[in-house]
């Protein structure tokens, strides 16, 4: 008898701490630029436990302010004061824009294979940019700028350009059949 409640106890303990585990919805920011390189997370929360939210302003708000809420604090992050944020497996990353690059924005990364590529829903309505190193300046995804941050790789922009001309308004950010955007196999096999 002592040992089949031991057994049961034992089973109930393994599945608790499985549960705990399995796919928690983490959520927090990273302060610096180091922390988002080597995916530090700072203030992280789990917000699979009640009261545990991070809270982004809707564009009309423009103040882009990051709010982690726990349910007995509440701490803000104001845009330039924080690197990028996490939330749930998906990744942001802070610009403070300027003429030559993009809005001031948080902007989600798609993919970080070789050229980091984002997206904006917040400023830029679903617009893609990109960076040639996680941490270089975000920048619009178009010809112009390809040409000029990769002017030593013709084949590259030849090709870029033969995928942009695909569609009528261009199709840089197109995905393969596997999700995995175009330009970086194009990347991977011209520069890299």
């Amino acid at each position: 008898m002592k040992k089949t409640i031991f057994i049961a106890l034992l089973i109930f303990f393994v599945q608790v701490v499985a549960a705990q585990n399995k796919d928690a919805c983490h959520a927090g920011v990273y302060l610096t630029k180091e922390d988002f390189i080597s995916n530090k997370l700072s203030h992280e929360i789990n917000k699979d436990i009640k009261g545990n939210k991070i809270e982004f302003p809707i564009p009309a708000d423009w103040i882009l302010t990051i709010k982690i809420i726990t349910p007995d604090s509440v701490f803000k992050f104001k845009q330039g004061t924080i690197y990028g944020f996490y939330d749930c497996g998906k990744k942001f990353r802070y610009s403070p824009g300027g003429r030559l690059y993009a809005p001031e924005d948080f902007y989600r990364i798609e993919e970080d294979h070789h050229l980091v590529i984002y997206t904006s829903v917040f400023v830029g309505g679903n617009e893609y940019y990109y960076s040639v190193t996680p941490t270089a300046p975000i920048q619009r995804l178009n010809i112009r700028n390809l040409k000029q941050d990769f002017v030593k790789y013709p084949e590259f922009v030849s090709n870029a350009k033969k995928l942009d001309k695909e569609e009528i308004h261009g199709n840089l950010a197109k995905r393969d059949k596997d999700g995995y955007f175009i330009l970086n196999n194009i990347y991977e096999q011209t520069v890299k």
